[in-house]
């Protein structure tokens, strides 16, 4: 979302009131988790194609409950920690106490998050195959789809990770997004029946 039609001053506080920063994380941190995921400072639709490449394929994997599960982790450790680590800085005067009305909004983390899920996880023809098929996935082979997100991926990576070496506040969420992306990935694809469980499961519901 974009505060289209906004006069600039208007933009800059819809912005500020959004942002994952010291300030709003301290007086409503649920609020402010969930709405600056949804705020872009850009552009919105420059999400689009990264979100599809990233998120529909994360979807299909583990459906619409454990893929919000993976994506919403990212966004809240990846901001705990890159703005627990801002809140140290501060506190040992490594950083000026105006970095806690940083204005730190968009769906990066959860996209980053999404890619390295679908890079490393899916989807995976057995598993579209006996959960339930689409004809999207079924015509385009889960390599692309791997290949699309890390062609994502690799485009965004040069804006994830600029000042990584200085623990810019961006830089660290997008990095722990990813981690946490794939350790949460790693969990649900483990946590997902077998192909011969799935095919008993599958015979007893027709048998029904």
């Amino acid at each position: 979302m974009y505060a289209y039609g906004l006069a600039p001053s208007d933009q800059r506080s819809f912005v500020a009131s959004t942002a994952t920063n010291l300030v709003n994380l301290r007086t409503d941190p649920l609020g402010t988790l969930i709405a600056s995921a949804f705020v872009s400072e850009a552009t919105p639709w420059i999400w689009i194609g990264f979100a599809i490449v990233g998120l529909f394929p994360l979807v299909h994997r583990f459906g619409n409950l454990r893929a919000l599960l993976l994506v919403a982790a990212a966004q809240v450790i990846g901001t705990v920690i890159s703005e627990g680590l801002l809140a140290w800085q501060i506190s040992t005067g490594a950083a000026p106490g105006s970095l806690r009305f940083l204005d730190d909004v968009g769906p990066s983390y959860v996209i980053a998050s999404a890619l390295i899920a679908t890079i490393l996880y899916g989807p995976e023809p057995a598993v579209r195959t006996a959960r339930h098929g689409h004809w999207l996935f079924d015509r385009v082979a889960s390599r692309w789809w791997r290949l699309g997100a890390f062609a994502g991926l690799a485009l965004l990576a040069p804006h994830l990770f600029g000042g990584l070496n200085h623990l810019d506040v961006a830089a660290v969420g997008h990095l722990v997004a990813l981690i946490t992306g794939a350790a949460v990935g790693f969990l649900l694809a483990r946590l997902e029946p077998g192909p011969g469980a799935r095919s008993l499961r599958s015979e007893a519901s027709a048998a029904e």
